[in-house]
């Protein structure tokens, strides 16, 4: 029975073993058919008024099929090139032709060959590692000839008698100019150039050495807002000219400017190390200079630092007062101001004149687009809480003062007045040159217009010097309560960085319903002065300029007024300070009145 037993385990595992399948051996892969090189007679012809208008001897070609490792570069020699030089034939080795249906082309060629950087399968692409060259493009016709085709647009232009090293173009507003690397598409069925942008270029650096110069961009290319070409001698730039219009080119275009000689203009380098930041601590309508020297902000609206004014043409210094009677002299207090590459440059003279400025940037025609207050004051400008009067510490002085006032036992100093504004304005006007007198101080430059009465807002930014106003209204045609605001600072605010135009807070001393009671209080109408907080405060009773007189000064020495940032209809909010009728406290005041502004920290 053990015998039988055995056999029929043995059976039984014959049995599974021949039902179960055997794994089959993978199939040899069949080999890849081999593609032998071939050898073609090939012509190259360049397109009719590309500014390469002859092959050279030397000239090296790119022709490739699928694959960059089987592309050739071709020399050219002189025996190859026809007489007129349009166009040169040669037997080429090596060439691996790219066999598709959906096109007959099966060859691609690139010129130059230094510009050629093809990817590992390149197919019928071409790709090219600079814009800053000529560089063109063909595909293979049925007898291989090559006519090429320009893939980039030109801008000419001549600087005359003047040839300068080497210049660098750059757009406006920031628009490409160029690629890390362009590739692009071009076969017997699309002729159409697609292109591939790499990263893209925004400044092109080039040298030059010769009065005609070209710049390489790529086809199509837009320049919405103008550009700049800044042009350099041993170095370091010296000239700089400046295009304005937009410039479009259709294709691979040429557009020449001609000789630009006469319009090219002395290059001022805003980011040279003698020029100094005025905007590091953020963008204003005011900037604080305390010693003398060169310095730049930005072109930008109020307190923006990345809104940019569009065909800016230059700078100028509009106005400067030295807050007195004393015949002012231009340039003594800016000497210079001037527009490049998004920057005001400002120069004062190698001596400073303490005083105030308003510089403007403006159009090719002339008008003017924001304007700027510059304040060079006497003393240095700090802050303090004086007890928590406002609500955030403020100035030891008024917005355009040049010293402080102080209370003492004999007439304020006239130069601690400040200057004077509309409600919402960025720009100043002068206060009284003389203590507790109802005069202006002088100024050199623009003369101050008054309107027959309102004027809208552009009217009041295209001219600073222009003062709007109705009888107990709103210098402006229009209610505006955004010009100023108790929240934030606006584009309109006046003060420094780093300050802001006090909010209304009814809860703080100075804006309350009666300053006569908060701690440090003082005044002084012989003498012109007011003093509230511990430590005190001091204030001039600096008048005001009455809605319906703007021109000129009213109660100096017997009333002031202070703005809030408060604004309502045809009034904002005030601390109106009356020593000729013993009142000190916030009221209201019409927006076209002119008043002073004691700056708080934001």
């Amino acid at each position: 029975m053990k015998k039988i037993y055995r056999l029929a385990l043995l059976l039984t595992a014959f049995l599974t073993y021949a039902c179960v399948e055997k794994p089959q051996p993978e199939p040899e892969p069949e080999p890849e058919p081999v593609v032998e090189p071939v050898t073609l007679q090939l012509t190259f012809v360049l397109p009719e008024g590309a500014e390469k208008s002859a092959w050279v001897a030397g000239d090296e070609i790119v022709v490739h099929g699928e694959y960059a490792a089987q592309q050739v570069v071709v020399k050219l020699s002189a025996a190859d090139i026809k007489a007129d030089g349009k166009s040169a034939s040669l037997e080429v080795e090596g060439l691996y032709p790219y066999e598709r249906e959906d096109c007959a082309s099966s060859l691609y060629a690139a010129y130059p060959a230094s510009c050629v950087d093809n990817l590992k399968h390149c197919f019928f692409y071409s790709k090219f590692n600079t814009t800053s060259t000529e560089i063109l493009a063909a595909c293979n016709d049925a007898s291989n000839t090559f006519h090429f085709q320009e893939l980039l647009s030109k801008l000419s232009f001549n600087t005359g008698d003047e040839v300068y090293d080497s210049f660098t173009i750059m757009t406006t507003k920031k628009e490409n100019l160029g690629y890390g690397f362009m590739q692009v598409k071009l076969t017997d069925k699309e002729q159409n150039l697609k292109q591939y942008a790499g990263d893209p270029i925004i400044e092109l650096d080039l040298a030059s050495g010769k009065a005609d110069n070209t710049v390489y961009l790529p086809a199509n290319t837009d320049i919405s807002k103008g550009f700049t070409i800044k042009f350099r001698k041993n170095g370091d730039f010296v000239k700089a000219y400046y295009y304005k219009e937009s410039l479009a080119f259709e294709g691979a275009q040429t557009i020449d400017l001609g000789n630009i000689s006469a319009e090219v203009k002395d290059y001022v380098n805003p980011f040279s190390d003698d020029v100094r930041d005025l905007d590091t601590n953020g963008n204003a309508n005011c900037y604080i200079v305390s010693e003398p020297g060169k310095y730049k902000f930005k072109a930008v609206l109020g307190n923006i630092s990345t809104s940019f004014f569009e065909d800016v043409a230059d700078a100028v210094v509009l106005w400067e007062t030295w807050n007195n009677a004393e015949e002012v002299v231009p340039g003594s207090v800016v000497a210079s101001a001037t527009f490049a590459e998004d920057y005001i440059i400002i120069k004062t003279p190698d001596e400073l004149h303490s005083g105030n400025a308003v510089v403007a940037a403006h159009k090719e025609s002339g008008e003017i687009m924001w304007s700027w207050h510059i304040w060079i004051p006497q003393v240095t400008v700090t802050s303090d809480s004086y007890g928590d009067i406002m609500g955030a510490p403020l100035m030891n002085l008024n917005l355009g003062a040049l010293v402080e006032t102080q209370a003492a036992a004999e007439p304020v100093d006239p130069l601690s007045y400040g200057l004077v504004y509309q409600w919402g304005r960025k720009d100043p006007f002068v206060n009284s040159h003389t203590a507790l007198k109802n005069t202006l101080a002088t100024w050199a430059g623009a003369d101050e217009e008054v309107a027959p009465g309102q004027i809208s807002l552009a009217d009041a930014i295209a001219n600073p010097r222009l003062l709007g106003h109705i009888n107990d209204g709103n210098w402006m045609d229009k209610v505006d309560e955004t010009l100023w605001s108790d929240t934030e600072k606006t584009i309109y605010d006046p003060c420094p960085p780093g300050y802001r135009v006090p909010a209304r807070n009814t809860n703080k001393p100075f804006w309350g319903s009666n300053l006569t009671s908060a701690a440090g209080w003082a005044v002084d109408g012989v003498n012109g002065w007011l003093t509230i907080g511990e430590p005190k405060a001091v204030f001039p009773i600096a008048g005001y300029r009455d809605d319906y007189s703007v021109s000129g000064m009213s109660k100096v020495g017997a009333r002031t007024l202070y703005w809030t940032a408060h604004g309502s209809e045809a009034k904002a909010a005030c601390a109106d300070l009356r020593y000729d009728k013993s009142s000190f406290k916030l009221g209201s005041a019409p927006k076209a009145r002119l008043g002073s502004v004691r700056c708080v920290t934001e």
